[in-house]
């Protein structure tokens, strides 16, 4: 019908011009003839057809909704009510509006702008790549993920709950809080606050006890290869002294029940016998007040049984030697002063 009648106008047109009626039509938009300068011309009033009323072929804003078209403002401004591909202004169409934060084309939940053209931020439960190293979208510091978006780990200051026994914010060893984030012990092979060594064994013969105190002589711990005993107290007179030596004869303390004396060394003849012992007539050993000692208890030998020289008048005949000792300084009896038997000529 359009075409009809845009042939009918023309024919109309040439006809008045042949009749010579005087009347002279000037090219317009809208007569249905394509003039010089125009696109196209359909004659008609419709703007909204393939033919603009400015006789102009349709585009994409030119200010009119074309079929096709959800919008057409007519403008070159892309962020308003209508974008310069003639759409309405939507979340993921590269174009950031007023109410966007952001508009990156793409619905990655995973850059720094999410689906929903919000803008990625620590706390919004996605894990941005090389940003974040996690998120759990909580304020929790003490799982896994920290409220600034780092995984947990030892030496962040935080407690991991169920995992950490501590973090004192720090790798080292020595303190409060292990390398490890576990509570000092004694066995962990590092010397902790209150230690004085740490070996990490439960051996009490070495030079760090299970208690994690150094060896020492008194602790009652016999260190192997160093101390011969160790009974554990301040005691000198007992088995162990306190230089973790065994009590011996000699060593200048009375063992007590074994020793009767110690005079610190292992002589006989003085105080103290070599076996520390009191010395005594008949131990065979001459000591301190005897004139001799034969270790044994006869009179009738050199050695009286009182430690003391046999002689002419002690009143023991000395075998051998005297042929009677009646232990006076009388001439007038049967054995003359000389230990010899009275006899007739004998001038006494």
């Amino acid at each position: 019908m359009k075409h009809t009648q845009i042939r009918l106008w023309t024919l109309a047109a040439a006809a008045l011009a042949g009749c010579g009626g005087g009347v002279t039509l000037t090219p317009r938009c809208g007569d249905g003839v394509r003039n010089e300068g125009e696109e196209c011309d359909d004659g008609n009033a419709v703007d909204d057809d393939e033919c603009t009323t400015a006789c102009t072929l349709p585009r994409c804003g030119d200010g009119v909704r074309q079929a096709g078209e959800a919008c057409d403002d007519g403008d070159n401004v892309d962020d308003d009510e209508c974008t310069n591909a003639c759409t309405l202004p939507r979340c993921g169409d590269g174009i950031r509006q007023a109410a966007e934060e952001c508009d990156d084309g793409n619905t990655s939940p995973y850059d720094e702008c999410l689906p929903e053209c919000l803008a990625a931020r620590c706390g919004d439960g996605l894990i941005r790549r090389g940003v974040e190293e996690c998120d759990d979208d909580n304020e929790d510091d003490s799982d896994a993920c920290l409220p600034t978006c780092v995984a947990a780990r030892c030496g962040d200051g935080f407690l991991w709950a169920g995992v950490e026994a501590c973090d004192d914010g720090n790798t080292l060893d020595g303190d409060e809080c292990t390398s490890r984030c576990a509570l000092p012990t004694c066995g962990n092979r590092v010397v902790d606050p209150g230690e004085e060594c740490d070996d990490g064994n439960l051996s009490q013969f070495d030079a760090c006890l299970p208690t994690c105190l150094a060896a020492r002589c008194g602790d009652g711990f016999l260190r192997a290869g160093v101390e011969a005993c160790d009974d554990g107290n301040p005691d000198n007179s007992d088995a162990c002294l306190i230089a973790c030596t065994p009590a011996a004869c000699g060593d200048g303390f009375l063992w007590a029940g074994v020793e009767a004396c110690d005079d610190g060394n292992t002589l006989d003849g003085d105080e103290c016998t070599s076996r520390c012992g009191i010395p005594t007539c008949g131990n065979g050993v001459v000591d301190p007040g005897e004139e001799c000692d034969d270790g044994n208890l006869s009179d009738a030998d050199d050695c009286l049984s009182s430690c003391l020289a046999a002689w002419c008048g002690d009143g023991s005949i000395r075998a051998g030697v005297e042929a009677c000792d009646d232990g006076n300084a009388s001439n007038a009896d049967a054995c003359l002063v000389t230990c010899l038997p009275a006899t007739c000529g004998d001038g006494h």
